[in-house]
């Protein structure tokens, strides 16, 4: 899996947009297995079926498409000034 592109493709998130991403990320895997299921047949499902299911980047790419960032362009900038102005707080 490559972090510098899911970095890239996540500027302008927050470090809670971010854990969006990844609990997101972490749920594809799940509705993959769950896709076209009935409920009798999820309920008849082993409980470890669902422990194993390793996140690709196919599952960060589509929790990217739904988690949209929080933090502006103008955030950002205000940040920017004030840590320029002030330091670090």
């Amino acid at each position: 899996m490559d972090f510098t592109v899911i970095a890239r493709r996540t500027d302008g998130y927050s470090g809670d947009d971010l854990t969006n991403v990844c609990r997101d990320a972490s749920f594809e895997g799940m509705r993959r297995k769950l896709a076209g299921k009935t409920r009798e047949e999820i309920r008849n499902m082993p409980k470890d079926n669902f422990a194993k299911v390793p996140v690709t980047m196919r599952d960060f790419e589509e929790a990217i498409k739904r988690v949209q960032p929080s933090v502006s362009a103008v955030d950002i900038e205000r940040h920017e000034n004030w840590y320029l102005e002030f330091g670090s707080a």
